[in-house]
């Protein structure tokens, strides 16, 4: 079974220019579609820009507060990352949704609010500015904002068909697949994207509660991490007349046919607004902060013809386990509108390694997790976990689905404003 987008190897440099490109690019892999083996690459030890970084607030804030924090070591301000004991997740000022609108989603799905602790600058400008300036490693930001406690979140009464308990049954069939040991893999999947103007949102919910196979994140072996991604199918724009017909990283982004590849999809890859939180059991909020959830904005060496909007688990090990077996994670993104009304859409789960996050720790996880594609070495199965294979030809939005059974068997699709 294929679908989705397999893990790309992430370029290491910004430039622009294709001949520069050309030469320090390693080819990409290909796109899932043909099969959903994580690829096998050589390791990337070069050093890497940063997309963006982060400057800490000096205590936690409200976001209403965070936005009054127009500069960070004389940077314009581009996003802010929130955490607290309930959620995590990323606030962009370009990113279509207004501070209001972004706290009445939050709200309406956890019934708590964004806690900020840093903002998000440029990532090369900060490092010039960091080489020229000892004192910048100082800066801290809104020393004079009142302190935020953000209320407790809420456990939803009612979470779709993903919601299942570890007394739950596989079939005979997927249970005999199953067989070959514990898993990484969720047993449950399920996505929902709709259209809301300006943006799209996708609400997205795995859960892991099998006790035969043992499915959970802390099956996932050291020094990986996971990715939790829908992909945005698009066609490649003519080239210019006169373009090569092939040359090395032709079609592979940034090599793109148009500046604007970002946008060709249904959904923009730019970076995007969303928050994440963690059920553990039936209902406990558990706090999601030691799981290194991170949006993945880094698109470098990504097909131009793909949109994958993903966040990234970087410690699964984290996962909290107080329900032996039941553990269910909830992401809500919220990507900026792109310029087709509808895409093809697919989407997996894939393991990615943080063999260059732990090689240097101070890049953000976006720019150095799943750098170096390696073959997953288990336990559990190497292969992608299937959300929803991209060759079925479903157009978003407006899509919902349900994927049970560890993607074994085919998703169940429902209109988004109708029934399960």
């Amino acid at each position: 079974m294929t679908g989705g987008l397999m893990r790309h190897l992430k370029a290491i440099s910004l430039g622009g220019a294709i001949a520069a490109v050309v030469l320090a690019m390693t080819p990409a892999a290909a796109i899932a579609e043909s099969g959903n083996q994580s690829p096998v690459k050589e390791p990337v030890e070069e050093p890497i820009t940063p997309t963006f970084s982060e400057i800490s607030f000096a205590h936690p804030v409200s976001l209403e507060s965070a936005t009054t924090v127009a500069r960070a070591a004389g940077l314009p301000v581009e996003g802010y990352r929130f955490e607290s004991d309930s959620i995590v997740g990323d606030f962009w000022l370009d990113g279509g949704l207004t501070v209001e609108e972004f706290l009445a989603e939050v709200r309406k799905e956890t019934g708590t609010a964004p806690e900020i602790v840093t903002a998000y600058v440029d990532g090369e400008a900060f490092t010039d500015k960091r080489e020229q300036s000892r004192g910048l490693g100082d800066v801290v930001l809104g020393a004079d904002l009142p302190v935020y406690d953000a209320p407790d979140a809420v456990v939803p009464t009612d979470r779709g068909p993903a919601e299942r308990s570890s007394t739950a049954q596989l079939s005979p069939v997927v249970a005999s697949s199953a067989a070959a040991g514990d898993t990484w893999q969720p047993n449950d999947a399920q996505v929902m994207i709709t259209d809301m103007g300006q943006n799209l949102s996708i609400s997205s919910q795995y859960s892991w509660w099998s006790l035969d196979p043992y499915a959970s994140p802390l099956v996932m072996a050291d020094h990986w991490g996971m990715e939790f991604q829908v992909d945005f199918y698009t066609n490649n724009r003519p080239w210019p007349p006169g373009t090569p017909i092939t040359f090395p990283g032709k079609d592979l982004r940034p090599n793109c046919s148009g500046d604007d590849y970002k946008d060709w999809a249904a959904a923009s890859n730019q970076p995007f607004d969303w928050f994440g939180w963690v059920i553990d059991g039936a209902n406990v909020v558990a706090a999601p902060g030691a799981l290194g959830l991170y949006g993945d904005y880094n698109d470098l060496s990504d097909p131009c013809n793909v949109s994958t909007v993903a966040v990234g688990m970087a410690q699964p090990w984290a996962m909290p386990s107080g329900t032996y077996g039941t553990n269910t994670l909830m992401i809500y993104s919220y990507p900026l509108r792109g310029q087709e009304t509808q895409s093809r859409v697919g989407s997996i789960v894939q393991p990615v390694t943080r063999h260059q996050c732990e090689n240097q720790p101070w890049m953000p996880l976006t720019d150095c997790m799943g750098v170096t594609a390696l073959s997953y070495p288990g336990p559990g199965t190497g292969q992608n976990r299937m959300v929803l294979n991209a060759d079925n030809n479903n157009q978003a939005p407006d899509l919902c689905w349900y994927s049970g059974e560890f993607g074994l068997v085919a998703a169940q699709i429902w209109s988004c404003n109708g029934p399960y």
